[in-house]
């Protein structure tokens, strides 16, 4: 069944205009967390690229991002070098990681599951985003620009990245899944109407 979005609005909820919206480097953020032996480390990629492209129907709606791989950052150098290394991201060999949404599923009011395929090192698997909405409005440089956010959780290890080491009194360096959390705000770039 469609879920088109008559009227600008879906479902009580005001939508943006029809087009498509680039994101805004200075106010987006990919970031995750992982486990380091009993803590945690955050960190972030700041060089991407995306865009986000809303139709007349949520069908017709999707998510584009592209990564650099090299662009990891985690405010320590020597572990941001292992993670853009062999023995993780391997950035030289495969230096973009891509995402490309497949649905957009309503969870009940602004929040959204965004379904979609994510490719790092030339492996792809299908992960689900738990999204949010969160409004649109007049940028600060003029034009109209929309804001969401979004999270899920991945297993390294099913993108072929196995690497640890066992720690005493017992347990793994590094844990298996990664938290992504990203905010991000994009700029309308082509409206409908062009």
């Amino acid at each position: 069944m469609s879920e088109t979005m008559t009227e600008r609005g879906y479902q009580g909820i005001a939508l943006p205009p029809v087009g498509t919206y680039r994101f805004d480097k200075a106010h987006t953020e990919l970031g995750f967390v992982a486990r380091h032996m009993i803590s945690k480390v955050r960190g972030r990629f700041t060089e991407f690229d995306g865009k986000i492209v809303i139709g007349d129907s949520l069908e017709d709606s999707y998510v584009e991002v592209e990564i650099d791989a090299a662009s990891i950052w985690t405010n320590t150098g020597m572990r941001d070098d292992h993670l853009r290394g062999g023995d993780f991201l391997e950035a030289e060999t495969y230096p973009k990681l891509t995402f490309r949404s497949t649905a957009v599923r309503p969870t009940g009011g602004t929040t959204f599951q965004l379904v979609g395929d994510l490719t790092i090192k030339d492996t792809t698997n299908e992960v689900v985003l738990d999204a949010e909405f969160l409004g649109f409005g007049p940028g600060s440089q003029g034009g109209t620009v929309v804001a969401f956010t979004a999270k899920t959780e991945i297993d390294r290890e099913d993108w072929d990245m196995t690497w640890n080491m066992a720690v005493e009194p017992g347990g793994l360096l590094v844990g298996k899944t990664v938290q992504i959390e990203i905010d991000v705000e994009a700029l309308l770039v082509e409206d409908a109407a062009e």
